[in-house]
């Protein structure tokens, strides 16, 4: 991995100081925006943005309350991150609709965006993203008792403070790292020393962060409550999407995604038999390569953002 053509940089947006990460590509190629998920960053999509940067300019953000973006709890959760992504993606595509790339969370919200507003999103693509669970696709259990934790109202912030104080940061990062890859030694050393040196830096630059990932906690777990009004925004989507999902993901089960693709046969589907539920980490070659097959086969909509301002 190599960061030296990525350059840092910081976008106000409605009070909101919002830090990302670029590496420019071919002018007239299409637009990549791409979207972390709960409790990860820019740094996430690292090993992934070069190989897009052949094809286009690269943009990847640290949403409200992670990484160096700093707000408030209130700022923090879904709804208001949407609202925040929608403005980066207009105000910094350059009048023109992104390929919004995003995992987990931020899966959730590239389609959330794709179903809102067309002007903003040329495709979708959606790498295990979070998806309202089923009876047959449930995550793995300490996967579920640690996210209901964590959204306990007294217990949540005293666990999180607690496992700050016991736990050294390069335990949590591997730790982390380990819960969501199939395969940990395939992680870069360089990604994984950014992982280090970004968790390592953080409480210096942006402070205690418990409160906005218990805030974007909660209200992930509020909006996969919420089986219908999901549905609903998945069949407001219209553009080309493709959905991206390991069927070693413990935290979002194979079988809910195979429901979603089932569901929305025009979508492309795509699932890796050995990967997990952050393959831009251990597996970012196969990540990029299946976004560029899939952009290759949508050339009107993703190159000249098909479905612009006024469809």
């Amino acid at each position: 991995m190599t960061t030296a053509k990525l350059r840092e940089r910081y976008v106000d947006l409605d009070g909101v100081r919002v830090h990302y990460v670029t590496e420019d590509g071919p002018k007239d190629g299409p637009r990549f925006v791409l979207v972390h998920g709960l409790g990860g960053s820019w740094a996430n999509w690292a090993d992934v943005m070069p190989s897009l940067a052949e094809r286009g300019r690269v943009v990847a953000l640290d949403l409200g309350g992670h990484g160096l973006t700093r707000t408030s709890p209130e700022q923090s959760t879904v709804t208001a991150n949407l609202q925040l992504l929608r403005r980066f993606v207009l105000s910094t595509c350059e009048d023109r609709p992104a390929v919004v790339v995003g995992n987990s969370m931020g899966g959730l919200l590239a389609a959330q965006l794709a179903a809102l507003d067309k002007r903003a999103v040329a495709g979708a693509v959606l790498i295990d993203p979070a998806i309202p669970p089923t009876p047959v696709g449930r995550p793995d259990p300490m996967v579920l008792v640690g996210f209901g934790i964590s959204a306990m109202p007294v217990v949540g912030p005293r666990m999180l403070a607690g496992q700050g104080k016991r736990v050294p940061v390069e335990k949590q990062v591997e730790f982390t790292m380990r819960l969501v890859t199939s395969d940990f030694d395939r992680i870069s050393p360089e990604l994984y020393k950014l992982h280090l040196d970004e968790a390592l830096q953080r409480p210096d630059r942006v402070g205690n962060t418990d409160a906005q990932y218990l805030s974007a906690t909660k209200s992930l777990l509020w909006q996969l409550f919420r089986r219908g009004r999901f549905a609903q925004q998945m069949h407001r989507i219209i553009q080309p999407t493709l959905l991206l999902h390991g069927a070693q993901d413990r935290l979002v089960h194979v079988r809910t995604a195979r429901a979603l693709a089932a569901a929305h046969p025009h979508w492309t589907y795509v699932e890796g038999a050995d990967k997990g539920h952050t393959p831009m980490l251990d597996h970012p070659e196969w990540v990029a390569d299946e976004i560029l097959r899939w952009a290759d086969s949508h050339p009107a909509a993703i190159a000249r953002g098909a479905l612009s301002a006024g469809a």
